[in-house]
């Protein structure tokens, strides 16, 4: 018998989002590194990145619905994944689905780790509250993002064992000597937590005589309102919506600088990525990320989140100092080597495995 381990990863979908990109990366590089790695998804297992073709994937046949019946459903099937693959360790993601994994791996004795993946101060329902706080100390550990995330889990004693690992960062496929534009670059899902609302305000404030353009990439419910107030504001020339775009990093190479005004976060993927790039950055100190990532006034400006006219003003103060923009980028290579996929990913599977 192979006395090779085998790694479980338990998600929702693989579909485009932060929780999805940083579960294919944790089971490509575990898979790259001699571990039997297996992916269940409880609702989708069509994946929008790259999975190594040894990765197993699991996904239920029938549709996910919500309710307690669906959900009985859902822990029947999760139950039958786990006792059939028999893991040396599973770790689950997503604060709603967390609780359900921890029953179903109780129930197939396997050992099972948890990671929350939003804000720590995102509210949720009472009954999913009272839910986590009833089964999260049943995990063998948990693995926060933040310090933040870490010291709220401790506080509402969701379990005694946390442990803070930031997310890996994806491989920046950075052009050479880019050709540099006027262009302010935002990521994200049109939500109203993005507060993309904003960010076009601040920027028709600051962009008076229209010689920059503001590039928001991403998709999502909120487009058609945002569309209209850029409509309204008359600033189609020079504020773009281009969806959900599959090459970033071909818009990061034209940009001269990253804005985000997010007002909620778990670990803000695409603000890493953007200093990774490198690029400028400035964003609102929203809880939580931003604080880990930007070194205020060293790669960048973090701003007191809500106040508008700072925001504002240290907007304004990068697009017309080229030299400051460049200052910013200077330490870049520190930041790519600090959340480089391999060093980050080997913090996760030595916590798992421990």
């Amino acid at each position: 018998m192979s006395d090779k381990k085998k790694i479980c990863f338990v998600i929702p979908t693989l579909q485009m989002g932060g929780m999805e990109r940083v579960a294919s990366l944790l089971a490509n590089y575990s898979v790259r590194n001699g571990y039997y790695v297996y992916i269940i998804c409880l609702i989708d297992k069509n994946s929008s990145y790259y999975l190594d073709e040894n990765i197993s994937i699991f996904a239920p046949d029938f549709e996910y619905k919500k309710g307690v019946l669906n959900k009985l459903k859902v822990l029947h099937y999760l139950v039958s994944c786990l006792k059939e693959i028999k893991p040396n360790a599973v770790l689950s993601f997503s604060e709603v689905f967390n609780p359900l994994s921890i029953v179903s791996a109780k129930l197939a004795n396997v050992p099972i780790y948890i990671s929350d993946r939003s804000s720590p101060y995102k509210k949720l329902s009472f009954f999913t509250q009272s839910v986590r706080k009833l089964t999260y100390p049943c995990a063998k550990g948990m693995i926060s993002q933040t310090e933040l995330a870490k010291t709220v889990s401790l506080n509402k004693g969701y379990n005694d064992n946390v442990v803070v690992i930031a997310n890996p960062l994806r491989e920046i496929n950075q052009k050479l000597e880019p050709p540099k534009e006027q262009v302010i670059v935002s990521v994200g899902r049109l939500i109203p937590t993005k507060n993309f609302k904003e960010l076009i305000d601040i920027f028709s404030e600051v962009n008076l005589e229209k010689k920059w353009q503001l590039w928001i990439l991403g998709d999502g419910p909120d487009r058609e309102v945002l569309q209209e107030q850029i409509d309204n504001l008359l600033l189609s020339d020079c504020v773009k919506l281009l969806g959900a775009v599959k090459d970033v990093d071909n818009y990061l190479s034209k940009a001269s600088i990253f804005a985000f005004t997010s007002i909620s976060e778990g670990f803000p993927n695409a603000l890493s990525e953007a200093i990774a790039y490198p690029l400028p950055c400035i964003a609102y100190d929203c809880p939580a990320g931003p604080s880990d990532l930007i070194k205020n006034n060293k790669n960048g400006f973090l701003i007191p989140l809500h106040d508008k006219e700072s925001f504002k003003l240290h907007l304004n103060k990068l697009m017309n100092d080229s030299f400051l923009r460049s200052v910013f980028v200077d330490d870049y290579k520190s930041h790519r080597e600090k959340y480089h996929t391999n060093s980050i990913s080997k913090k996760y599977l030595d916590f798992l495995l421990s």
